[in-house]
């Protein structure tokens, strides 16, 4: 059926003014764009008074971990997205072989409650999604660097040999043939956090046969931000001859006011020198994650019931903890915070984490989601010390706590870095149907729109839809979306500028934004008037690009 949206106002994705005009779409093609169109036999639109413009691209997203709970893929959707990128952090479930599920994927697992199929290729995941009747929404995957290490060499901690490291080259470039966009690195999280810059340079080499992505959660977004992560990535970019990308670019330590126009600076430089860098950041000024997966070694995983109970796994297990916690949030402390006895300084380390983070979300106990940690261990184990129980409450929820961590200034350190012209915004959400979770799933493209649009004026409408759209278009090189043109896919969202509202709270996060009356995937009218309506019209992009 041909679709014809009249009277809008066209903000078309390369940032220039909007227009007044009609768009005809013809199949999955946006065929014309003018004034007084007409079509017998077309479904008619009007879109007067309100904004026309390419479908939202999500630069950074974990709905790949849960995709079969909803291939409908309501929560965004409804936001306005019609692309998500997809194999974030160096987390997903595929690739995967027997022994990324004995000793890798139960991590997984238990932390993010992702789905328990696995696929051995990411074709195979390809597959699995046409057999289950389709997806409604664009995805563009990449190949997640824990899962290739896994697959060579489980949860060993140490050094690939040359026969591995050859291995995994192999495991990226049949999936970068598959059409992967690239590759993903979680370099906080393992097997990430123990692989050498080396090892990550020898597979962005492949990527960039491909002229594939390299996209890092970077190994420090603390106060080793410029020295550890950013210098890390430059140093893959440069070394590896690829284009490469920060996730949710941010700074998260105490000096991060200081150190944000440094930051910025240090990547404006690397561009200059003509290193193809780019980044997305999260629009809130908190972050969400699982307290198991960035508190626990990966050893823990491998007998979870058992090292949470045995005295002796405990106490390492506390120490190991406290190491990363003084690593992250005291390296950059004073002198006089370092000389803190250690039983005193663990005492305190692990109270501020309990009291400073929240819980959204919990697999059992769920009367405590809301609360802090601290609050929830209060209530849950009165008579416990903090360290034990924080462990006795991840064993309770079988790894399942999604917490709330406020570490950044939005003013200070987040628009700062938006507004920067290769900088796109990201939800760094997850599909999450059954529980709660944190409103950037639900919302965070229309929170850009209405809170740093409409009320901040922290952009232009026209630059902000410029950065939803054709720029990561651009970064992902797809060679016919993110616009509204002529020849290019019907990815189209149609909303009401005036009341597009973001409506998810930290305590209710699943709710849908008001102020969206249509989203189009590939030439299908696929939600209206604030509902999805069913169908399944998106696609697997691929990226087959390779270099001459």
């Amino acid at each position: 059926m041909s679709i014809l949206i009249k009277n809008g106002t066209v903000v078309d994705g390369t940032g220039t003014t909007a227009f007044k005009a009609d768009i005809l779409i013809e199949g999955d093609k946006i065929q014309k764009i003018g004034e007084n169109l007409s079509k017998e036999g077309a479904r008619i639109i009007n879109a007067k008074h309100r904004i026309v413009c390419p479908g939202f691209i999500d630069m950074h997203n974990h709905s790949d971990l849960t995709l079969f709970q909803s291939l409908n893929v309501e929560p965004y959707i409804l936001q306005g997205c019609t692309t998500l990128a997809v194999g974030m952090c160096g987390l997903g479930i595929s690739p995967a072989n027997e022994k990324v599920k004995e000793q890798y994927f139960n991590f997984l697992n238990k932390a993010f409650i992702s789905t328990e199929q696995i696929f051995e290729t990411l074709q195979d995941y390809f597959d699995a999604i046409e057999k289950n009747g389709g997806v409604s929404i664009n995805l563009a995957f990449f190949i997640p660097q824990g899962n290739v290490r896994a697959y060579v060499m489980g949860s060993e901690e140490r050094p690939a040999s040359s026969t591995e490291l050859e291995a995994m080259r192999e495991i990226v470039r049949e999936n970068m043939k598959a059409g992967a966009f690239g590759l993903s690195s979680g370099l906080v999280y393992p097997p990430g956090s123990i692989t050498s810059t080396e090892e990550l340079i020898e597979l962005s080499k492949v990527v960039s046969e491909f002229d594939g992505l390299y996209d890092s959660h970077m190994r420090n977004e603390g106060s080793g931000v410029i020295d550890i992560g950013m210098s890390e990535l430059v140093r893959i970019a440069r070394e590896a001859n690829v284009r490469a990308h920060i996730s949710h670019w941010s700074v998260i330590s105490k000096h991060a006011l200081d150190m944000t126009p440094k930051v910025i600076d240090y990547i404006r430089k690397a561009r200059e020198e003509g290193l193809q860098i780019t980044a997305d950041v999260t629009v809130y000024d908190d972050g969400s994650t699982s307290l198991s997966f960035i508190l626990l070694p990966t050893w823990v995983f491998q007998d979870f019931e058992k090292n949470l109970t045995d005295p002796a796994m405990r106490r390492k297990i506390i120490n190991e903890v406290f190491q990363k916690l003084y690593s992250m949030f005291l390296a950059d402390a004073p002198l006089y915070i370092k000389l803190i006895p250690k039983s005193i300084l663990k005492k305190m380390i692990f109270k501020g984490l309990a009291k400073s983070t929240g819980i959204i979300s919990t697999t059992h106990n769920r009367e405590v989601e809301g609360k802090s940690i601290y609050d929830a261990l209060r209530e849950l184990y009165p008579d416990k010390k903090i360290e034990d129980a924080l462990l006795d409450f991840i064993k309770a929820e079988e790894g399942g706590i999604m917490i709330r961590v406020k570490h950044k200034d939005e003013l200070k350190s987040v628009i700062p870095i938006f507004k920067q012209e290769f900088v796109c915004p990201s939800s760094d959400g997850f599909l999450e149907m059954e529980k709660n979770t944190h409103p950037r799933s639900y919302g965070a493209f229309a929170r850009v729109l209405q809170r740093w649009v409409r009320e901040m004026k922290v952009v232009s409408l026209d630059e902000a839809i410029r950065k939803m759209t054709s720029l990561p278009a651009s970064i992902l090189k797809l060679p016919d979306r993110g616009l509204i043109k002529e020849g290019y896919k019907a990815d189209i969202v149609i909303f009401d500028p005036e009341r597009i509202e973001e409506k998810g709270t930290i305590q209710n996060g699943r709710q849908h934004p008001e102020g969206i009356d249509y989203v189009i995937v590939n030439g299908v009218i696929t939600a209206e008037k604030g509902k999805h309506v069913g169908v399944r019209n998106g696609v697997i992009l691929k990226n087959y690009n390779r270099k001459k």
